[in-house]
């Protein structure tokens, strides 16, 4: 008996992963999991069909990864320093030398202690551990330059073009804080209710509240500055002949 959701009338057999597996120079496409890989053969075929840029499919898979890997490491690298530079401004109120970012014992401590942070706590799990803080913090980023960029247009008297910034600040904050709030209590707030995993749940749901409030607080605070509340009434003057209500 055949089941009516099986392959009848379907063909499941791979079509493409041979000759992408000759075109990439890759030698095995097949279960390769954790995305890299299929996100870099899509770079390569976007690429691969662009007139004039055919031929190089080879070339363009390769670069993809190697970007793929420095976009990694870059980003690790900058949280590692930023990161360094706070324990260290936070440490110096213990001890001042601490806050000299050229003083190499502390530069050595701050950063060892951040960089074994970050080591047992991807140890202790997995990439889908900190995958889904990535993406809020990366694009809670992104949405806090543009509350800077906001408030440089607006200070510059140009308000009537802060809508080139204000547009996508409103949808990359809604999107990224409801994605927030829905990881949280659907992924890592379940997490702490079990016993193997309660100290990931905990520290995962900390840190991802620790990022959200954080945005909100500067949103809050820019919008506050665009129009003017709480600023003395010659400022509020300035900011409405730049075009914005005070």
């Amino acid at each position: 008996m055949v089941d009516e959701h099986s392959t009848q009338g379907f063909n499941l057999q791979p079509q493409e992963i041979d000759r992408l597996e000759q075109e990439s120079g890759e030698k095995n496409l097949r279960g390769r999991t954790g995305g890299a890989v299929t996100l870099a053969l899509g770079i390569a075929k976007i690429f691969d069909g662009i007139p004039g840029l055919r031929g190089l499919m080879k070339y363009w898979y390769h670069f993809a990864i190697m970007f793929e890997a420095l976009f990694i490491l870059t980003t690790i690298d900058t949280g590692t320093r930023v990161a360094r530079f706070l324990l260290g401004e936070f440490g110096g109120r213990i001890h001042r030398k601490l806050e000299e970012p050229n003083w190499h014992p502390g530069a050595i401590i701050t950063t060892a202690i951040v960089v074994a942070a970050w080591a047992a706590f991807i140890w202790s799990g997995s990439i889908s551990t900190i995958w889904p803080m990535f993406g809020i913090a990366n694009q809670l980023l992104a949405a806090v330059a543009l509350c800077v960029g906001t408030t440089v247009i607006i200070n510059s008297g140009k308000a009537r073009y802060s809508w080139v910034t204000i547009v996508p600040l409103s949808f990359v904050a809604t999107t990224t804080l409801v994605a927030g709030w829905e990881s949280i209590t659907d992924i890592f707030w379940p997490l702490s209710q079990k016993p193997e995993t309660a100290v990931q749940g905990y520290i995962d749901t900390f840190l991802t509240a620790t990022i959200m409030i954080a945005a909100i607080v500067i949103l809050l605070d820019s919008i506050r500055r665009w129009f003017g509340i709480g600023k003395r009434p010659e400022s509020i003057m300035e900011l409405a002949e730049a075009g914005l209500p005070g």
